[in-house]
């Protein structure tokens, strides 16, 4: 099996048909149908269902897509760590990043690295530990800044803590109920859950449970703080919340602290990296400014 071969299945998966990928990688429509053909004839099974529109993976070529994805991105990871090494400011660095770690790290960490590594291109994706660990597990993610799950960590994953992450009850600003100091006086607010159980935005089911207060009134589920942050905004739901997203995040202005007396959980933000695969240099040179950057913060957000 070559490498190339590799490439003209993804192209072929992603246009969905031998002529539209040879036009998009620049070759013959015979040189790319006899590369597939000689990586069928490799791998002993055929990959896709040939019809009248074109072609997609069956079965057999749907099992073998994550496998051809990781080794192209791990074939571009070696690409760059060897260009990087020999001097080369060029490649791109992919990391996930979850949303309070997006708004106190990431402005001056990608400044630092820019001093650095001006022409690396920077790509990141916004998430909770559930949505981007499997991304960095097949290799899309270089590294990912989040909370961890209580269910981490995975053993093809080392973890390294970088900041606390205290929750708030988060409400709106003018809310009847804004100046509660006891969760008892909640009981009948309807709330936001942003994310599933273990995450941050969840929390608010495992408060009630601890103070014997029955499960709480959920109406919405979102899968981002910043969802939950903007429903709060704009109604009479509350949520828990970071503290960070909310006395420093785009609704500020509109959200406010619910002062709790009850003491509200906290999360740890960390790094998360593949315990074999090393980070290229101008990953572990963004790595490192997300770390003097958290640092430079005391290492708790409050």
């Amino acid at each position: 099996m070559k490498l190339q071969q590799v490439f003209d299945f993804l192209a072929v998966t992603q246009h969905g048909s031998v002529h539209a990928a040879a036009r998009a990688t620049g070759q013959t429509q015979p040189a790319m149908t006899k590369s597939l053909r000689r990586l069928e004839r490799t791998l002993g099974l055929p990959l896709f269902d040939r019809h009248a529109k074109g072609m997609r993976p069956n079965d057999y070529g749907r099992r073998f897509l994550p496998h051809a994805q990781h080794l192209v991105h791990e074939t571009k990871r070696a690409r760059d760590t060897m260009a990087q090494m020999r001097g080369d400011r060029l490649g791109t660095v992919q990391y996930g990043i979850s949303a309070v770690a997006s708004l106190l790290l990431a402005p001056s960490a990608i400044q630092g690295f820019r001093l650095i590594y001006p022409q690396i291109e920077l790509s990141s994706r916004s998430g909770l530990c559930h949505t981007l660990t499997p991304q960095l597990l097949d290799g899309q993610l270089d590294f990912a800044i989040c909370p961890l799950s209580h269910d981490l960590p995975d053993s093809q994953l080392k973890t390294r803590p970088l900041m606390e992450s205290p929750m708030a009850m988060a409400a709106r600003r003018g809310h009847p109920l804004g100046q509660a100091r006891s969760l008892h006086a909640l009981q009948d607010v309807v709330f936001t859950i942003a994310g599933p159980p273990g995450q941050p935005g969840a929390s608010i089911c495992q408060v009630f449970d601890q103070h014997e207060l029955g499960p709480p009134k959920v109406d919405m589920h979102t899968d981002g703080l910043i969802d939950a942050a903007a429903l709060v905004a704009n109604s009479d739901r509350m949520a828990l919340l970071p503290t960070a997203l909310i006395s420093t995040g785009l609704l500020r202005e509109q959200l406010e602290i619910v002062p709790i007396e009850e003491p509200l959980p906290s999360y740890v933000i960390s790094l998360l990296q593949r315990t074999v695969q090393p980070l290229t240099p101008a990953a572990e040179a963004l790595v490192a400014q997300f770390e003097r950057q958290a640092s430079q913060l005391g290492g708790t957000l409050s």
